[in-house]
């Protein structure tokens, strides 16, 4: 009995969940130097979230800000990407790089169709930052109708040297089922190094057929395309 009445008047831990939580104001001494703390920022007494209409009131005064009108970078050297692709239809002439090859198909175009040339012209353009080929020469002028599309890359090569630029180097890829362009690879590179003025060292042609797959393995179009480096003078 004297173990049963000394169990029962011992006092009994109140469970977990009624033990007082330490108050909230006590501070806490931090293990780290006051210099590493975290400091709480204030925030601004007036910043308050924009309404519709008030966000709409800053995009139109964004908006009204003049856009500066320096001029551009004088970039030591730019690159530039072209990308061309026809559709071959028969009893058409094949003229790839400035060569006439001979094919049963040709290139339907408003111009003379030169995947290559085209190609080429858009990739001066893009690295000089103007318009593609399509813009300067649009097919809706009959001035461009059945030109020769040499007439194209020199007046690109031109504007590269208005803009204080030269040909670094030139990689071209035709992508064309048939025909075989090996046998005429070397007459479109020296074509195309005249158009350029540069020297063939810089100048890389290759052709690849597209594995009988779509509509250029099944020789129904051919594609083009030519990245250039071009250097300030």
């Amino acid at each position: 009995m004297a173990s049963s009445t000394a169990f029962l008047s011992s006092p009994v831990a109140a469970p977990k969940s009624a033990r007082s939580s330490p108050s909230l104001s006590t501070p806490f001494a931090s293990p780290f130097p006051r210099s590493l703390r975290i400091q709480p920022r204030a925030s601004p007494l007036n910043l308050r979230p924009l309404t519709v209409a008030a966000s709409v009131q800053v995009g139109q005064q964004e908006a009204a800000k003049p856009i500066s009108s320096s001029p551009p970078p004088s970039l030591p050297f730019r690159v530039g990407h072209g990308f061309d692709l026809h559709r071959l239809e028969p009893n058409l002439p094949l003229i790839i790089g400035g060569i006439d090859i001979p094919h049963d198909r040709g290139c339907e175009a408003h111009s003379d169709g030169d995947v290559l040339l085209h190609c080429v012209t858009d990739a001066i353009l893009g690295a000089l930052g103007l318009p593609d080929i399509g813009q300067i020469f649009p097919d809706s002028d009959p001035k461009w109708k059945g030109a020769a599309s040499w007439v194209f890359v020199k007046e690109s090569v031109k504007l590269m040297h208005e803009a204080g630029y030269e040909l670094g180097n030139l990689d071209a890829t035709l992508i064309l089922q048939r025909p075989k362009l090996s046998p005429h690879k070397e007459a479109i590179r020296e074509n195309l190094c005249n158009l350029l003025g540069a020297h063939p060292s810089v100048v890389n042609l290759k052709a690849k057929t597209h594995e009988k797959v779509d509509s250029l393995g099944e020789n129904r179009s051919i594609a083009a395309h030519t990245v250039v480096l071009l250097i300030r003078k």
